[in-house]
């Protein structure tokens, strides 16, 4: 009766030890796991998986000179609410557009990652001196968002920031279109699904 409740205790003792000695794998694993995804960041801004689709042909030198080049901003500067313009112009301002309010927000269900674990994208936006209206223009905004979101890391990030990089590059010069650089940082976050049992984390 003795030996069998040695074994017992025993068997009890290295199931402990051997679920013990998992679970610090897993944590280290993860660990290693975040500091990757961390390097990653120099060599991500190389990275245009996916470009931007929007027709960026040439037009004509009229459809230039007759723009009234008098957009007009909404009260957040998100949008423009009025009035036509051409891209070349306005291009200095797209990332502020993009960061007032074309982030992505935390959801209430979730935090950051630990150690603030952020990647970047390059994206690459084409300008052509075209004339736009104030809801063309938008709308070529929210595909610009769209573009970030679709360069993501994983599901996992969201993005957080726009920066217009220095410089552009102008293609079939002089009459474009005119690539500019916009570098997007994005922040890795963790989500509780509440509705599962112990609140399981993804």
């Amino acid at each position: 009766m003795k030996i069998k409740t040695c074994k017992n205790v025993n068997y009890s003792i290295l199931i402990l030890f051997i679920g013990a000695f998992l679970f610090s794998s897993c944590e280290k694993e993860e660990v290693v796991s975040s500091e990757k995804e961390n390097t990653i960041l120099k060599n991500s801004d190389s990275k245009n998986l996916k470009r931007e689709t929007i027709g960026v042909s040439t037009c004509n030198s009229y459809n230039r000179s007759s723009c009234g080049d008098d957009l007009v901003l909404d009260t957040e500067e998100c949008n423009f609410i009025s009035g036509s313009g051409r891209d070349m112009p306005n291009q200095y301002i797209i990332d502020d557009l993009l960061n007032n309010c074309r982030t992505e927000e935390l959801p209430s269900n979730c935090s950051w990652w630990g150690g603030n674990v952020t990647q970047t994208r390059i994206i690459k936006l084409y300008l052509n001196n075209c004339c736009y209206s104030a809801a063309v223009f938008n709308s070529r905004l929210d595909g610009w968002m769209d573009l970030a979101i679709d360069n993501k890391p994983n599901s996992s990030y969201l993005v957080t920031n726009y920066e217009r990089l220095p410089g552009g590059n102008m293609h079939n010069s002089p009459y474009g279109p005119y690539e500019i650089r916009i570098r997007v940082t994005y922040r890795k976050k963790i989500c509780s699904l509440t509705s599962l049992p112990g609140g399981i984390r993804q």
